[in-house]
């Protein structure tokens, strides 16, 4: 969309939390277009503490694939330092106006097992028997359950890191703060809803230029395969739209010495050979067998001079014992008057 036309979807959500980066609604270039995306988020997608409401993981993943956010794999890392201890690191990025990728700080997310057993002994564990209002009271924590909790910790410490490194470097390369106090009132229920703006700079696949690179790289395997061919004009006004060159029906290729022949020609005359009785290899009709004799006889004549080789040899009797058609022999016979299948002379 234009600049324009995003400004326009902006204009009818006043009350929206926006984040859309201003250098997006700048007249960009003719290969890239601004896109706007529309988040609604109810209440329960957020953590709630105490009035300050912090969005979930999968609330800061839907805000990051609506912003086109990606992540610099280099710099996606997660170290331990210690015994539990787990340090992850996350770089965000995104396509900035002029197509290049603007990264972001990089960011760290600790996690200390130990840490959060003590802050979990401290704050006691949650006592459903005796509630406080509606809410459940507090114990303290036995010692199994505390082993039990460490275990679970130590389980989910990697993860967790890395998980709130990625948090990180989202909210950072969007400009979104941690929290949004007051978001919500305490009264709302948990499907009250709010909207977020967010904007993201994509290629413009309607233009000619980047229309016509995306099919070249496209048909690069089929040229890697197939060699190039002539460059033909796939997108602009169909007046300049050159027509595909003419295909010749007939296709040649190579016979046995290397000369060019027509396929549709020499299946004809092997049809007409055949109906005239021929064998459709020596052009004369009536005399297969006599064509079969004498290809025997030659093959029989150079299995008896010794000069092939094992493997040729044994080819040559199983062409003469299971009596292979005349094809199959003219052409070993062919080749073996080339000088293949036989014995490799010593050089002194």
């Amino acid at each position: 969309m234009t600049p324009e036309q995003a400004r326009q979807i902006i204009a009818r959500y006043p009350n929206a939390l926006n984040f859309v980066k201003q250098s997006h609604l700048e007249e960009l270039s003719p290969l890239f277009e601004v896109h706007i995306e529309v988040i609604t988020v109810r209440k329960d997608e957020f953590h709630d503490l105490k009035g300050s409401f912090m969005p979930r993981k999968e609330t800061l993943d839907k805000f990051a694939q609506a912003a086109g956010v990606s992540f610099n794999a280099t710099a996606d890392t997660t170290r331990k330092e210690g015994d539990g201890c787990y340090v992850g690191t996350a770089q965000a990025m995104i396509m900035g106006p002029d197509g290049k990728w603007v990264l972001g700080p990089i960011c760290e997310y600790e996690f200390d097992v130990d840490v959060r057993l003590e802050e979990m002994e401290l704050n006691g564990k949650a006592d459903w028997e005796n509630k406080v209002g509606n809410r459940p009271g507090s114990r303290e924590y036995t010692p199994k359950e505390l082993a039990q909790e460490r275990v679970q910790l130590r389980k989910v410490a990697r993860q967790r890191a890395n998980t709130g490194a990625r948090n990180r470097a989202t909210v950072a390369v969007l400009g979104m703060q941690t929290g949004f106090k007051n978001l919500y009132s305490k009264n709302e229920p948990d499907t009250a809803t709010r909207v977020f703006l967010f904007s993201r700079v994509i290629v413009n696949a309607k233009n000619e230029i980047v229309l016509n690179r995306m099919l070249d790289n496209i048909a690069g395997p089929t040229q890697a395969l197939y060699g190039s061919q002539e460059a033909v004009q796939i997108a602009g006004p169909a007046h300049q739209i050159a027509a595909p060159a003419a295909v010749d029906p007939a296709p040649y290729v190579g016979g046995y010495d290397d000369e060019p022949r027509n396929v549709t020609s020499e299946a004809e005359d092997l049809a007409a050979s055949a109906i005239n009785g021929g064998d459709g290899f020596d052009d004369v009709p009536g005399h297969a067998g006599d064509d079969r004799e004498a290809l025997v006889v030659s093959l029989e004549q150079y299995l008896a001079s010794g000069t092939l080789n094992d493997k040729a040899a044994e080819t040559v009797r199983g062409l003469i014992n299971t009596k292979a058609p005349i094809v199959q022999l003219a052409s070993y016979l062919d080749m073996l008057k080339k000088g293949r299948g036989l014995k490799t002379r010593a050089v002194s």
